[in-house]
Parts: structure tokens; sequence; C-alpha cells
């Protein structure tokens, strides 16, 4: 129904899992960037275009060059230098442009949902099974609901929301503890909407820490049990659940604004 915009939330916030600190950008506007993330937690990072949400994420999943900074999960360092030693570490980072840096448009269903996974249907370190390739991409088109013709189909063909589903059950396949989505929702219709919001929820549910960025202000309000205010490339405040109002986040926004002009 249109009327349940989001679902309910079933998720239990435990113990922080993910603690960065003092992450400032090589060759962005990130400026000792300190937050952490609960087990369990679907945490919200808001602000304006351009604020350095997407800079943050991408420089806690490698991508970006961090000038200084740590992360840290489950107490343990993780240096995250790149995109593969990041996977190795328990991340996944679902980019803000599908079409550019998520999905492989010439490649089929099946390729661009094992991509990331390959060494899991690796047999005898040769070669990769198809028989298990072809499983594991059936199940999350199964479970994520994914409209395609089969798993031969090219990823470019589908809709937007598909697309999104098969690069959100690539991710899965990687077992992550931490996920990193940046505009998960972004040009999907509504149905899809509500169906990547479960996701979410069940991947909290799960015990993941969920890290998600929107420009959409109702959709932060209505998936995150926390959020962080980002603005020029700094947190602007905290907000928690019972907190988390558009005019609160605007009222950061424009109190670090007027701090930075003092």
């Amino acid at each position: 129904e249109l009327t349940n915009v989001f679902p309910p939330k079933t998720n239990v916030v435990g113990d922080v899992v993910l603690e960065v600190q003092g992450i400032t950008g090589m060759y962005n506007q990130l400026q000792d960037v300190s937050f952490n993330a609960r087990k369990g937690e679907i945490l919200g990072l808001a602000g304006l275009e351009s604020s350095g949400r997407s800079e943050t994420l991408e420089s806690i999943f490698g991508i970006r060059t961090r000038k200084s900074g740590t992360i840290a999960l489950d107490g343990k360092p993780c240096f995250n230098r790149n995109a593969q030693e990041s996977i190795k570490n328990g991340f996944s980072l679902l980019t803000e442009e599908r079409r550019a840096t998520g999905i492989f448009g010439v490649l089929d269903i099946k390729n661009n949902t094992v991509i990331s996974s390959l060494k899991r249907h690796l047999r005898f370190g040769i070669w990769l099974s198809e028989k298990s390739q072809r499983e594991d991409t059936q199940y999350y088109i199964d479970a994520m609901r994914t409209k395609t013709p089969s798993q031969e189909t090219k990823i470019r063909s589908l809709s937007g929301g598909n697309q999104q589903k098969v690069i959100i059950g690539r991710w899965l396949l990687t077992d992550p503890e931490v996920l990193l989505l940046d505009e998960p929702t972004r040009g999907i219709d509504v149905g899809a909407k509500y169906e990547i919001y479960c996701v979410i929820n069940d991947l909290a549910k799960a015990g993941k820490a969920v890290i998600v960025i929107s420009s959409e202000m109702p959709e932060i309000i209505g998936t995150c049990d926390r959020v962080y205010v980002i603005n020029e490339g700094e947190i602007a405040g905290e907000l928690n659940k019972g907190e988390i109002t558009q005019e609160r986040i605007m009222q950061s926004i424009m109190a670090h604004n007027r701090k930075g002009e003092e």
C-alpha cells in the first residue's frame, strides 16, 4: 500500500562496532570526521549536496585517499587502503551513481552478482564453479524479487530498481559487517523503494551496521535510528531517533555555517 512508505522497524541496536576517528581527506574537503556505528543500527549521514557525505563513505572504503584518521571494526584497526582490502575487512559500498560506478553494463546478471565474491566459487584454486555461481545468483534474484527474464540478461536492460537489487545482492554475497549505502533508492519507483527499505531493515535485524546517505529527508527520518549531520566536510551535529526532523537537520547545518563565519 502506498500509505506504508516505510516498513516497521524491528532491529535491535547493540554495542558500537565501527569507530571512525579523525578522517581528513588528502584531495577533498573532509576535516577531522569522527563518528561511530552500532551493531544492528541504521545510521544516517545527512547534509546538503557536496557536503562531504559521499567522500566520507568513499574514504572509509579506501577509494579516496586519506591524509589522516583511523578506522576500527570490533576494536581492531582496519587500514582499508583500497576496495579489495576493505571487502576483506568486512566492508561493502553501494555507490551513488550505479550506472557509472556500480553496474558492469556489458555483463549479465550472474556476472554482476558474483564479481565481488569470486573466491567463494573457486574450486581447487584453478577454476570457477558455474553451478555455484548460478545457485548464488538465483538465490538473490528470488530473495530480492528482481524482475529479470534470466540470469543471462544484460544488467543494463533492467530498470533502475532491479539494477540496484542486483548490486545489493552482490554485496550481500561478500557477507559484510558494515554496509555503506550511498543514495540506495535514487531514481527508483515507490514499490522498489519499499522492498529496498525492507532489505535494509533485515540487514540491521541480522546485526549488521548499515550507514545510509540520502538526499531525501523523509527517507532519513523514516529509516534511520540515529543521524550525523555533515556540512562542508565536517560533522555538524548528531541526532538520536526522537530528535530526527528536517528542522533539526537544517538547524545543525545553519549553526555550523554560523560557527564557520565567526
